[in-house]
């Protein structure tokens, strides 16, 4: 007799049947889980640093608005010419709505709409003054406009408005730092969930069968643990899927890429907020140094008009190593240096300033051009200098009361002499070696006339090595510029011809540039 089947008893299929469904329940809370998770955190990065660049674009423009009014401003208050007036007037009509875009994009954060609104207000009150400029200009109120501009009641508004923009962006930035700080948290959240599907995925594998299916057991812990590693916030290795299903196979897969893009996301983001970190620091660090390498004003001397531009190299705001300073010494004569060390950053910087002050030393004891430089050279003539490569240019010219002059050059471009006839370059008697170098050298001097009307030009070579392709700017675009701006005032012949050697670089500085001139402007006692 037959045995009767018994009654009650699930079947393998069945149980198998029950417990696969169960399974694919549980994967399918897994796939939408992380991808949902994955994608939300994707996109809060992304939303988060698009947002904190909008904000900062749009702080900056009401900033270069500004900046471009001031000039307009000034240029027009100054000189009476009607050209400045434009962008002071193109800046006055984009300034409404740069400064609506900026109130827009910070409407739903009451502190940083706060921060706008006061900025707006001293934009506001910069302009009243430079309308009062401008109207006392316009009525012909020449000294008048001069002299309300001297007293500097538009630099101070203009500051203020600076130092609210510092106050903004330094809140946009700590905002912009909040905001992540909070999708970091969203996102563990999300990684924590897809590790407890997960386990809750290899409890029902582990329950039905723990070694039956090779070819889905062994994947589904493997892909496992690569999410326990995402949930502890570190990337794993690619998942293997090569003895997997087909559909375990494409789940590894999208789990693979869903792990890349959310980490190149969020280290990309990482990065921008260091790179800001980077920039902020070397922006105090420079402030910090500049006392040490530009002196706070030069001296008036009757009879002459002294100048001085610096501009930096336009390439993430590294500290470099030009300077000038001058000195009028107690016979009358005027000592001027200008230098270059070789290098950025602050050991370049500090070597620097320590050169400038030597030099300061030096002057008021001997103030004889080869002697100086003996003494500066010395000064650089170290061993550990040299293995870090840190050598240094300079010219030193001292000019009489009557204008008689003598310069010397180490390793240094010679100056230009721009006379009433033209303008060239001052052929030196020989140029000796850049500091710290040689141990012992000699610097030969030369001498020329600082005739009234004249006006004699020091300069680094970040002015003449500006390049287009393999062209360099060089010592005889120096002289055009200078001749071409002769009926100038000597601080826009330096300005103009600075612009000009940045604009032939394509737009950028590659290096420091530093430009001085002593003009002569008449017959006197001197300096």
């Amino acid at each position: 007799m037959s045995v009767p089947p018994r009654r009650g008893i699930r079947s393998l299929r069945g149980t198998l049947s029950r417990q696969v469904t169960a399974l694919g329940v549980v994967l399918a809370m897994l796939i939408t889980v992380a991808v949902a998770g994955m994608v939300v955190t994707a996109r809060n990065y992304r939303d988060v640093a698009q947002l904190t660049l909008s904000r900062q674009d749009a702080a900056n423009q009401v900033l270069t608005d500004l900046l471009n009014a001031e000039t307009g401003n000034r240029g027009y208050t100054l000189t009476g010419r009607g050209d400045y007036r434009s962008p002071y007037t193109e800046a006055l009509h984009r300034y409404p709505a740069d400064i609506a875009r900026l109130r827009a994009l910070v409407n739903d954060d009451t502190e940083l709409l706060a921060a706008v609104e006061e900025l707006d207000r001293r934009a506001r009150l910069w302009f009243r003054e430079a309308r009062t400029l401008i109207a006392l200009r316009r009525q012909g109120l020449t000294d008048a406009a001069v002299a309300r501009f001297n007293r500097g009641e538009a630099k101070r508004r203009s500051d203020a408005f600076r130092a609210q923009h510092s106050l903004l962006v330094a809140e946009l930035d700590q905002e912009s730092a909040t905001a992540l700080v909070e999708t970091d948290r969203r996102r563990d959240l999300t990684l924590y969930a897809v590790t407890a599907v997960a386990l809750l995925a290899l409890a029902v594998v582990a329950f039905t069968a723990r070694r039956l299916w090779r070819r889905v057991g062994g994947p589904v812990r493997l892909l496992s643990q690569g999410m326990a590693s995402v949930a502890r916030g570190r990337p794993t290795e690619v998942v293997r899927s090569s003895d997997a299903v087909r559909e375990l196979a494409e789940l590894t897969d999208g789990f693979n890429l869903m792990q890349r893009q959310v980490f190149q996301q969020r280290d990309a983001v990482a990065a921008a907020v260091r790179r800001e970190a980077v920039q902020r620091t070397e922006r105090r660090m420079w402030e910090t140094v500049q006392e040490g390498l530009l002196p706070s004003r030069l001296p008036v001397i009757p009879g002459h008009r002294l100048v001085a531009r610096y501009r930096p190299a336009e390439r993430a705001l590294l500290i470099g190593g030009d300077f000038y300073d001058a000195e009028v010494l107690p016979d009358g004569r005027l000592a001027m240096i200008v230098g270059d060390m070789a290098g950025h950053g602050a050991p370049a910087a500090a070597q620097a300033a320590g050169l400038r002050f030597g030099w300061r030393t030096m002057v008021a004891v001997d103030p004889d051009p080869e002697r100086v430089l003996s003494a500066l050279n010395a000064q650089m003539s170290r061993a550990e200098l040299r293995s870090e490569g840190l050598f240094a240019t300079v010219i030193y010219a001292l000019v009489d009361p009557d204008g008689a002059a003598i310069f010397a050059c180490a390793g240094h471009p010679p100056p230009v002499l721009l006379t009433a006839t033209g303008c060239h370059m001052i052929e030196p008697d020989g140029v000796g070696p850049v500091l710290g170098v040689m141990d012992e050298a000699t610097w030969p001097t030369t001498w020329f006339t600082l005739r009234p009307g004249s006006t004699l030009v020091l300069f680094t070579d970040g002015l003449i090595e500006a390049r287009a392709g393999e062209e360099l700017f060089g010592v005889e675009r120096v002289v055009e510029a200078l001749a071409e701006e002769r009926a100038s005032a000597v601080e826009m012949r330096l300005v103009r011809t600075m612009a000009r050697s940045r604009r032939f670089g394509g737009g950028a500085l590659r290096d420091d540039v530093v430009v001085m001139a002593l003009e002569r402007t008449a017959e006197g006692p001197g300096p």
